[in-house]
């Protein structure tokens, strides 16, 4: 006698479907509160001053001829996209 795997594959999918349990609501509160955490951080204090020596590390470099003026745009440019990304992703809902 042959043995069939799925000849009982049906009645295997039955039992599983008979004594699955639906999900209950999950919390997700502790990873929206650290995505929150870092969004604080980087528009906070910290965020801002990260910013600031970041402008002036760039523009720094750019006035001694180490790093041309598209790098310090392109600075400038993902500050702003940092600091206004709430109001953007606002504008959407």
């Amino acid at each position: 006698m042959q043995h069939q795997p799925s000849r009982h594959l049906p009645l295997l999918i039955g039992l599983v479907l008979m004594t699955a349990t639906p999900a209950l609501a999950q919390d997700l509160s502790p990873i929206q509160s650290m995505l929150e955490t870092v969004e604080a951080a980087l528009t906070g204090p910290i965020g801002i001053a990260v910013a600031t020596l970041a402008v002036i590390g760039t523009g720094f470099m750019c006035m001694m001829g180490r790093l041309n003026w598209g790098w310090f745009a392109s600075v400038v440019i993902g500050i702003v996209l940092i600091f206004s990304a709430g109001t953007i992703v606002a504008g959407f809902t």
